[in-house]
């Protein structure tokens, strides 16, 4: 009987693998995971301020049954201060409002919001401008007058910018028009926010509001204007870089 003969695999050679050790991070990268960090807190508090006015000033409006001056501050708070601040913070990364949604849909999410922050906007100054008989006596009615101008502008602005209508190619680029979007949607926030702010001063609101709480009001709006700038302005330097590069 034939003896069977065992086969013995060959033993494969083991080798000592060790990871190698990550590459520490640049002082440049350092920077800017803890500038994410501080961004992410800091919109945190925003929307927290954001929420807290618009809640506060509701039901406000609501107490003194939305009439004149009640709804005029109403419309045109909930249509800045709410609204259009989530709106110019659609595109942020660091907001967990939008930060799953496509670029498309970000840029869908801003139109809406900004069209409906907008059109609040008007009207709450077009009705007060027509409960009122004299016009424009206060810095409050006189910056709200321009932001009432530079809101029609955005809203404009805002509608050729999403559809990029091929005549107005003639005239501009539409990395130019992108770029004036960003840039008056800058500045006619913050005219709209300083309006706001004056607005703590009218005789309506020191009436409703214990005078101790208004610089919290005041420091709570300003904070609110800086901290949603962030996202706009870091997109606007983007956008001058590409331009001073061709």
């Amino acid at each position: 009987m034939a003896a069977k003969t065992k086969s013995t695999p060959a033993k494969a050679a083991k080798t000592n693998s060790t990871p190698a050790p990550p590459k520490p991070k640049t002082k440049a990268e350092l920077i800017k995971g803890v500038w994410a960090q501080i961004q992410s807190i800091l919109n945190t508090i925003n929307h927290t301020l954001i929420l807290l006015i618009a809640v506060f000033v509701t039901l406000l409006a609501r107490n003194l049954h939305f009439e004149d001056t009640a709804m005029h501050m109403f419309l045109t708070v909930i249509g800045w201060h709410f609204l259009a601040a989530e709106a110019l913070m659609s595109h942020y990364a660091h907001n967990p409002v939008t930060n799953k949604l496509s670029h498309r849909n970000k840029s869908r999410f801003h139109g809406i919001l900004q069209l409906i922050g907008g059109s609040m906007s008007l009207l709450g100054a077009v009705g007060k401008i027509q409960a009122t008989e004299d016009h424009f006596t206060t810095w409050h009615g006189k910056i709200g007058l321009a932001s009432t101008i530079l809101c029609v502008a955005s809203l404009v602005g805002g509608i050729v910018n999403f559809f990029q209508p091929k005549f107005v190619h003639k005239f501009h680029s539409q990395a130019e028009i992108k770029y004036r979007h960003n840039l008056f949607g800058i500045i006619g926030f913050i005219v709209a926010m300083v309006t706001i702010v004056l607005g703590y001063y009218t005789a309506f609101f020191v009436k409703y509001v214990d005078n101790s709480a208004i610089p919290a009001f005041i420091l709570a709006t300003i904070l609110v204007l800086l901290f949603t700038l962030i996202a706009p302005v870091t997109s606007l330097l983007d956008k001058l870089k590409h331009k001073k590069k061709k």
